[in-house]
């Protein structure tokens, strides 16, 4: 077993209290994870010195990328799951010199960073649309060859993405699992593209202006057609 596993081990073995599990007043404080599998590719895939990772969200993944030493960014709208991650490395004299803590929403904090990356993990907000911004402005940094990993692809607006990138040509299936999915980028630069540039895209047929027209009038005459 690889030492990045053995990281693996150690953290799920005595796993970090982070996120508040529930809304009410004094919640319970726990840990929302992803399967081990996951954590195993990460382990497998950076631990080596001077990786670049990101990640939108915060947890196990943060503190196993800390115990792996790259020079990661941490995107988190929560100060105090920033203080927990920070108290639970002191304690266990995981360094984590090497995190930059950016607190504040995604779409605020994202825009704002700049420099390649190696890795990203989007697991933040996953409602729509904040996980298209996540990949559009975090993994729009990855170099060729670098990997985005995706947390809870069963939720609509993650499997919104996956199903796009499984027709675009400018990524390639690494890794997953029904719960996360890896894809390694395999051009590089900014990802915004006009339609013309996207044959592959395609979607549903749309109707044309003479048919919502007749929709239009459907509507009308149904409305004028009920009783008083």
């Amino acid at each position: 077993m690889g030492s990045g596993r053995l990281l693996v081990d150690r953290i799920l073995a005595d796993p970090p209290g982070v996120h508040s599990m529930d809304f009410s007043e004094a919640p319970e404080i726990g840990v929302w994870s992803t399967d081990r599998d996951c954590y195993e590719f990460i382990a497998d895939r950076f631990a080596w010195a001077g990786a670049r990772t990101l990640e939108t969200g915060s947890g196990i993944s943060t503190v196993l990328l800390a115990m792996l030493g790259t020079e990661h960014t941490v995107v988190t709208p929560s100060q105090a799951e920033v203080d927990r991650i920070v108290a639970y490395c002191a304690a266990r004299d995981i360094p984590t010199e090497q995190i930059t803590f950016a607190v504040g929403p995604s779409d605020t904090v994202l825009p704002a960073l700049d420099g390649p990356l190696d890795m990203v993990l989007i697991d933040g907000c996953h409602g729509f649309p904040m996980t298209i911004i996540d990949w559009y402005y975090g993994a729009g940094r990855l170099v060729r060859g670098g990997i985005v990993i995706f947390d809870d692809v069963q939720l609509p607006a993650v499997e919104m993405i996956r199903a796009l990138l499984v027709s675009d040509p400018r990524w390639a299936p690494e890794a997953g699992s029904p719960k996360w999915s890896a894809w390694r980028r395999l051009d590089e630069g900014p990802l915004g593209q006009d339609w013309f540039e996207q044959p592959w895209f395609t979607g549903p047929p749309r109707p044309t202006m003479a048919e919502l027209s007749r929709r239009a009038m459907g509507r009308a005459k149904r409305l004028l057609s009920r009783p008083a």
